[in-house]
């Protein structure tokens, strides 16, 4: 990724140094050419329990995610109540 962030300068650099409607064109979406992951966080009993069918969906698209689950003990909307994976 470092290597195509490089990449990626130095052709903005010479983009940059063209007059045309096209390297302007290129210009607006050149950012693009660099992987991103994406982070999803939230709690256990978002992650378990609450929402687990989008959670499986998520994982089985074949995206570039990241999910950082929290061990809340808690659902929090719900006053307290204890989740599934509280031991």
């Amino acid at each position: 990724i470092r290597r195509q962030r490089e990449r990626v300068a130095e052709l903005k650099a010479m983009l940059l140094q063209v007059d045309s409607a096209l390297a302007q064109d290129l210009l607006s979406v050149v950012d693009h050419l660099v992987r991103r992951s994406i982070w999803i966080i939230g709690g256990d009993g978002w992650a378990y329990d609450i929402v687990f069918g989008g959670v499986d969906h998520v994982l089985a698209s074949g995206r570039n995610v990241n999910i950082l689950v929290l061990d809340t003990a808690v659902y929090t909307n719900t006053g307290g109540q204890t989740s599934k994976s509280t031991p």
